[in-house]
């Protein structure tokens, strides 16, 4: 009777499993709340945590951040196998975009964006990541053109101002 029993029972739960099984129609999972996700293979690592994405290359070096930066804009950075930071696309101190290019050493060799006045500027640095060349507009909103020497020394300046 017992076997009996345990075999009815056991026949029970089975159908009853297939029937919740198949009645299951909503593949929606919902939300899913995690502290991070990390991505593993034999290229990298990618790491996706509160406010920004990373990507390390098989030596464990950073080669890409998308996320908030530290003033609070967004930003996406990249960097070479050497982890020296290689482009800049974002919000700078003063809350406005601008885009920056690095050498391979790191330093900075072209600004593109937004100056402290609010105004629009291109820049390009030489290979010491000095500033070389200026485009742009001065704090009284008038044009200005500027060339320096290698160290940075002013040779030549125009303003657009009549």
């Amino acid at each position: 009777m017992k076997q009996y029993f345990t075999g009815f029972f056991t026949a029970v739960c089975l159908t009853a499993s297939v029937f919740i099984f198949m009645g299951s129609q909503n593949k929606n999972l919902g939300d899913i709340v995690v502290n991070s996700i990390s991505i593993k293979s034999e290229n990298g690592e990618t790491n996706i945590y509160d406010g920004y994405i990373q990507t390390n290359n098989a030596d464990g070096k950073l080669t890409t951040y998308l996320g908030t930066g530290e003033n609070g804009g967004g930003q996406l950075r990249t960097f070479n196998a050497d982890g020296k930071q290689t482009a800049y696309l974002g919000t700078g101190n003063n809350s406005g975009g601008h885009v920056q290019t690095h050498n391979a050493d790191g330093k900075q060799t072209a600004y593109l964006g937004t100056g402290e006045n609010g105004g629009g500027f291109l820049a390009t640095h030489n290979t010491l990541g000095v500033m070389t060349g200026y485009f742009g507009t001065n704090q009284d909103n008038d044009g200005i053109v500027t060339l320096s020497d290698r160290y940075g020394d002013k040779g030549w300046r125009k303003s657009g101002k009549q």
